[in-house]
C-alpha cells in the first residue's frame, strides 16, 4: 500500500478499529496518525501501514497543508474529518 501525507485511513487493528485519521508522517513500515482528538497532532498515533486502509484523499485545506508540512491545529483536523465522514454517510445511504 502507497501512502502519503495528508491521506484519510480507517484503522482495521487495535482499540480505534474503524475510526478514520489523517497520516500525518510516515517511517518505514509504521504510519503516523492523527484525529485531532483522542490522537493529536501534536503526539500522533503509530501503527503498521498494514493495519489501516486508505480510504482515499479528501479535497480539503487542512489535507493540502498536511502534505506541505504546514503547521495544523487539532481543532481543523476534527472539522475536516467531520466533513469527510458526513460525506461519506451521504454517499453511503444512496
Amino acid at each position: 500500500m502507497d501512502l502519503q501525507k495528508g491521506d484519510c485511513v480507517r484503522s482495521l487493528k487495535g482499540h480505534d478499529t474503524g475510526s478514520v485519521c489523517y497520516v500525518v508522517d510516515i517511517a518505514e513500515d509504521f504510519v503516523y496518525l492523527a484525529d485531532g482528538k483522542h490522537r493529536r497532532i501534536g503526539a500522533p498515533k503509530k501503527k503498521r501501514s498494514k493495519h489501516v486502509s486508505d480510504v482515499g484523499r479528501w479535497a480539503h485545506p487542512v489535507t493540502d497543508r498536511i502534505t506541505r508540512g504546514e503547521p495544523v491545529l487539532d481543532s481543523e483536523i476534527r472539522r475536516a474529518l467531520a466533513a469527510f465522514r458526513d460525506t461519506f454517510s451521504e454517499t453511503k445511504e444512496v
